[in-house]
């Protein structure tokens, strides 16, 4: 495993669909929802002590299985006398050391998994926080996620969810699995696709539920298209951060309800908006804590402080008390009228997205950037890992950029072609490598407009 690298890791990519496809996967979540769906799908429903004491006993299973066998947290817990069994208590939990993304990166691939052989199945973030991280899954960890992911359908959307209705997905890349033994179908279009391919999508597919990007959907609304006429009665959204007040607009504008989902690439679906407005965390995919951000100390009930998470699916590359970075406050659960649990997670304040005006004042949400950015990796097989990139926009006539290339070469005119699939010829792309990014601020934004639409 010494020798792999980024280009090694890139071969491996290629074969990674015919590996999945070597089984169907579709027919063995089956057979665990026949199993094991009653008590998925109630598990919000538990009482919350119940909960905690779950979460208690699946979190010393990961903290050991990585002490034993993940090199990065083999080193990371020997610092502190971690012996095996030690988790026994929260506050044996709360003395463990916070997880970095840095190490993360710096620890691809030899100390953040097992075996090479593990990044047979892999994910890598979208470049939300503007650095590519590479995970390594489990197979357990796909398919615990997907049956969570029908739960979410079916809670976010008052259980009207039945196994014969479609999901759409504007998103970057389709789900690992699309259909479970021919129920519960998802479609999928990129979000670089057009508005008005999106709408002859949804005109063909007629899906009951919509997810994407706030961004995306902001563009859809300004076409005036009655969603509910094609037979939607939901749409998710999520990546990004949207306020209450600009949801409410576009159901107005789409004739639907939308629902927020608070979720990230490494610690899978956070926090999910139920049919009552309120956000309740997803306390059998992670586990959330809110930290002092100069003390790293565990905060009580209604402290705003920043999220930290421990991912409870994967264990292939562990993801342990993980710095989202994201600011937020944790409330004890409430009875609300979903009937759901689970903690409520309040006052995010997440990452805001800029969107790319042209001279003809065509938006091109934040996130189709973000895409083609993955897609440098995934589609055009160029070594991203621990690259980091920002889009600049000062004037409509152009956009800049930055990228810190990391130790490996990149083919800058593949970068270019890509980005010019989503502006005009007539814009001015300038593409910098640099040392440090321009416009980091508080909290960092991979893709940052000045322009404002209309000026």
């Amino acid at each position: 495993m010494s020798n792999f690298n980024e280009k090694n890791y890139l071969n491996m990519k290629k074969n990674e669909i015919a590996i999945f496809g070597e089984k169907d996967h579709g027919k063995i979540v089956d057979n665990i929802m026949k199993k094991d769906f009653d008590k998925i799908r109630n598990f919000p429903y538990n009482q919350y002590e119940y909960i905690k004491e779950w979460q208690l006993k699946r979190i010393s299973e990961i903290v050991d299985y990585a002490y034993e066998n993940i090199p990065l947290y083999h080193k990371k817990y020997s610092k502190i006398g971690y012996k095996k069994g030690m988790i026994k208590t929260w506050e044996d939990y709360e003395k463990l050391p916070i997880l970095y993304k840095e190490e993360l990166i710096e620890g691809f691939p030899n100390e953040i998994a097992r075996s090479v052989e593990d990044f047979d199945l892999s994910t890598r973030s979208s470049g939300s926080s503007g650095r590519f991280v590479t995970l390594s899954l489990s197979l357990d960890a796909i398919y615990t996620d997907t049956v969570q992911g029908v739960r979410q359908m079916m809670l976010q959307s008052g259980n009207d969810y039945l196994p014969e209705d479609k999901v759409l997905f504007i998103y970057t890349l389709p789900w690992w699995i699309t259909s479970i033994n021919g129920k519960y179908e998802q479609e999928f279009l990129p979000t670089t696709a057009s508005v008005e391919e999106a709408i002859e999508k949804i005109k063909e597919t007629k899906p009951k539920i919509i997810s994407t990007y706030p961004t995306y959907l902001t563009k859809m609304s300004s076409y005036g298209v009655d969603l509910k006429k094609y037979g939607v009665k939901l749409v998710i959204v999520h990546s990004e951060q949207s306020t209450k007040q600009s949801r409410e607009l576009m159901e107005k504008q789409l004739n639907v309800k939308i629902l927020d989902e608070y979720s990230s690439e490494e610690l899978t679906r956070i926090a999910l908006e139920c049919p009552e407005y309120t956000y309740h965390l997803e306390e059998d995919a992670c586990y959330i804590e809110i930290v002092d951000p100069k003390t790293k100390k565990t905060l009580g009930y209604g402290k705003k402080g920043i999220v930290v998470g421990t991912n409870l699916l994967n264990t292939s590359t562990p993801i342990i008390r993980y710095y989202q970075g994201d600011l937020a406050e944790i409330d004890k659960p409430i009875k609300c009228k979903c009937g759901n649990n689970c903690r409520i997670l309040k006052h995010i304040a997440g990452r805001y997205m800029d969107s790319i005006i042209t001279e003809t004042n065509e938006i091109i949400p934040a996130s189709a950037f973000m895409d083609v950015a993955y897609n440098w990796f995934c589609a055009l097989a160029i070594p991203i890992h621990g690259l980091r990139y920002q889009f600049i926009q000062y004037t409509k006539d152009k956009l800049e950029l930055y990228i810190i290339k990391g130790i490996y070469d990149i083919d800058l005119k593949k970068i270019e072609d890509s980005i010019y699939v989503l502006i005009p010829k007539s814009m001015k792309l300038e593409i910098k490598i640099v040392d440090e990014l321009p416009e980091i601020g508080q909290k960092y934004r991979p893709v940052v407009s000045f322009v404002k639409e209309g000026k």
